[in-house]
């Protein structure tokens, strides 16, 4: 019995471990820059922001990117957002297009847990 136990004890915890990570637990993201303060990565569905204008688009959370494009005005689903500590701002990395956004200089709502 007690080996018995010593088998199913491990093999019920690692069962559980692999559920809980197949039901799409959002993963922080790495800090990719020495300046952030917090970075957060959502779920599906979790956070979206309405743009009442039309924003620079970067392939990075940096302002000094060269842009990519914009993004026009209207709801866009974030997937994870970024703080950057001296003047970095808040930015929020968008879907389909993966490019980051600064949010401090533009108006905009959200709907959901967009907390950075």
């Amino acid at each position: 019995m007690r080996s018995f136990c010593r088998f199913m004890l491990p093999t019920l915890l690692l069962l559980f471990l692999a559920a809980c990570g197949s039901e799409g637990m959002a993963v922080a993201p790495e800090l990719i820059d020495s300046d952030a303060i917090t970075a957060r990565a959502f779920a599906d569905d979790e956070c979206f922001l309405t743009l009442t204008a039309a924003v620079p688009a970067r392939l990075n959370p940096d302002a000094e990117t060269p842009t990519n494009g914009e993004i026009a005005a209207g709801e866009v689903e974030a997937v994870q957002a970024i703080t950057l500590r001296d003047d970095g701002g808040l930015w929020y990395q968008i879907t389909p297009e993966g490019v980051w956004i600064r949010v401090d200089d533009t108006d905009y709502t959200t709907r959901g847990d967009c907390r950075p």
